[in-house]
């Protein structure tokens, strides 16, 4: 594993662009970003996609390379601060980025105000589910229709912050190191 310096920042226009080369199908492209994402689609429709009205786009970033190693959002849905479109570059999969990406938006939602985080996420994504379980995510009820492909997905806020606090004092033991 190379070394890396990870930084959560809003997302810029070219990261969210260099997003679109990570899927290779509807299906990655959809499992991702929803059942409206068009495959293919120009790079002007892919952003119109992305850039909800709402939801703010965060990139983490490998601060020592500059490099776009996950993307990530956050939204206000069903009272909750909402993750959505989470993903880790296809290059640095299987490094545990993921659980630091959600880390970093759960910190960045509960700066807002403390309550519960939901996610959404494919059923046919075991190595999704079970990194989101591994963070205190449960399975729970879908707060609309129920979509037989999706499972929704819950940490409560004091899990939340727990979770925060963790990663935080984790890190912090690591960059003492």
């Amino acid at each position: 594993m190379t070394t890396m310096v990870l930084q959560l920042a809003l997302a810029n226009i070219a990261e969210m662009q260099l997003l679109q080369s990570w899927f290779h199908s509807a299906d990655e492209q959809q499992s991702w970003g929803g059942d409206n994402f068009d495959y293919p689609c120009s790079e002007l429709r892919f952003l119109e996609l992305l850039c909800r009205t709402g939801t703010q786009s965060y990139s983490l970033l490998n601060t020592l390379t500059g490099q776009l190693v996950g993307f990530g959002q956050i939204c206000d849905r069903f009272g909750c601060h909402h993750l959505a479109r989470l993903v880790i570059a296809p290059d640095a999969r299987g490094q545990g980025l993921a659980k630091v990406l959600i880390a970093e938006l759960i910190i960045q939602a509960l700066q807002q105000q403390l309550r519960t985080i939901s996610l959404y996420v494919h059923r046919h994504n075991s190595i999704a589910v079970q990194c989101y379980q591994s963070l205190g995510f449960m399975l729970s009820p879908p707060p609309e229709q129920e979509n037989i492909r999706l499972y929704f997905m819950t940490l409560q806020a004091e899990q939340a912050l727990q979770c925060a606090n963790n990663y935080l004092l984790q890190s912090h033991i690591s960059s003492a190191r």
